[in-house]
């Protein structure tokens, strides 16, 4: 007889782990053990849930997000930031912030005209705070 054929044979059993009587009434736990897995059980799949939906209440990609994201990238060139795993000081990539830099002033100038006003204010001074960084790091 196989395994299959033996369980199926043998039946299952079922415990009953609410913690609360139809009534509404407190009941004993049996086993805490069995509780506390069970209720890990329950958590993770919730913990799940919560993190895919933190990931997907992301603000949408806009013009202003991606002058931000080149500028934490020139931050970063610059060794003004850094990753929380790096322990030494970084040597900054003053060819690479440079390039950043002139690639906001490029998207500056073609988009001259069809920006917002607030688009236009965090181009301009991003790019302010970004070239003075770059002069004082460069020093």
């Amino acid at each position: 007889m196989s395994d299959f054929e033996q369980e199926e044979t043998q039946g299952f059993k079922v415990k009953d782990r609410r913690r609360f009587s139809p009534d509404g009434e407190s009941q004993p736990a049996e086993d805490s053990k069995d509780l506390e897995q069970a209720e890990k059980a329950e958590e993770s799949p919730k913990q799940e849930a919560r993190t895919q939906e933190r990931a997907t209440k992301r603000p949408p990609m806009d013009f202003s997000a991606l002058i931000t994201s080149l500028a934490q990238t020139t931050l970063f060139q610059l060794g003004l930031i850094r990753t929380s795993d790096m322990t030494e000081p970084m040597k900054p990539d003053l060819d690479g912030a440079r390039q950043t830099i002139d690639l906001i002033a490029i998207l500056e100038q073609k988009t001259k005209g069809n920006l917002t006003e607030e688009e236009n204010k965090l181009v301009n001074e991003t790019l302010f705070q970004l070239r003075m960084a770059f002069v004082e790091v460069s020093k």
